[in-house]
């Protein structure tokens, strides 16, 4: 317990045990299994809403379904089925970003001056995670008062009338507070456990989220902004 908490207040004493003893399957399960709760929660508070229930009819109704399609649909979104997928495709989702953030983390640390270490970087990246609680707490309190999905700890909550589909909107979006407060655990992490100049951490890290930042516009991108 010591250790999770230290993670918040002294990260750095945590950071330096990893060097010789990585473990990183505790904070993993505990994030992945937050995760799918988060999203249970999250599908449950919001899925009524009426800017859910709006948006759902618009995204059918501009596949070409019936209204007779659309009306069973939505008896089927308020049944279990949408917070079970919701509370699966969470966690796995949230599982492969900690892994494919860890592996390019790990393939780029020795051209930065580091030296490379898996189980060290992936332990780093699992814990720094962790900070991710208090924001969905946060952001789980916000829907609960509003009842809309749509709530945020980002530069997006200053433009919150703009169209959510927007290239503008989903940049200010990735600027999250607690996502950055993750970034900066990671870079102080690694260059704990990497031997890596923190500086060269901070670019390292910060390179990759920006670079990701780019990639999840474009992807949202060809999924229609949905």
């Amino acid at each position: 317990m010591d250790t999770f908490i230290n993670i918040f207040w002294s990260p750095t004493r945590i950071f330096d045990r990893m060097r010789e003893n990585p473990k990183w399957t505790l904070p993993f399960v505990i994030i992945l299994v937050w995760v799918a709760l988060t999203a249970a929660i999250t599908v449950t508070i919001t899925r009524n809403s009426p800017e859910a229930l709006t948006r759902q009819e618009e995204i059918m109704r501009d596949r070409g379904m019936t209204d007779e399609q659309i009306e069973q649909a939505m008896q089927v979104a308020k049944g279990p089925i949408p917070i079970v997928a919701g509370s699966i495709v969470g966690a796995i989702f949230f599982a492969v970003r900690l892994v494919l953030f860890a592996l390019i983390l790990n393939l780029f640390i020795p051209l930065f001056g580091g030296a490379n270490g898996f189980k060290q970087v992936f332990a780093v990246v699992s814990y720094s995670a962790l900070v991710m609680i208090p924001g969905s707490i946060l952001r789980l309190i916000l829907m609960g008062i509003t009842r809309s999905p749509f709530v945020a700890t980002s530069l997006a909550v200053f433009v919150q009338n703009m169209d959510r589909t927007s290239f503008f909107y989903g940049f200010l979006g990735a600027f999250d507070l607690f996502v950055l407060w993750e970034m900066v655990l990671v870079a102080l992490g690694i260059s704990c456990t990497n031997s890596i100049k923190r500086a060269n951490a901070y670019t390292l890290v910060f390179a990759i989220w920006f670079v990701s930042i780019f990639i999840g516009i474009g992807l949202q991108a060809l999924g229609g902004g949905r």
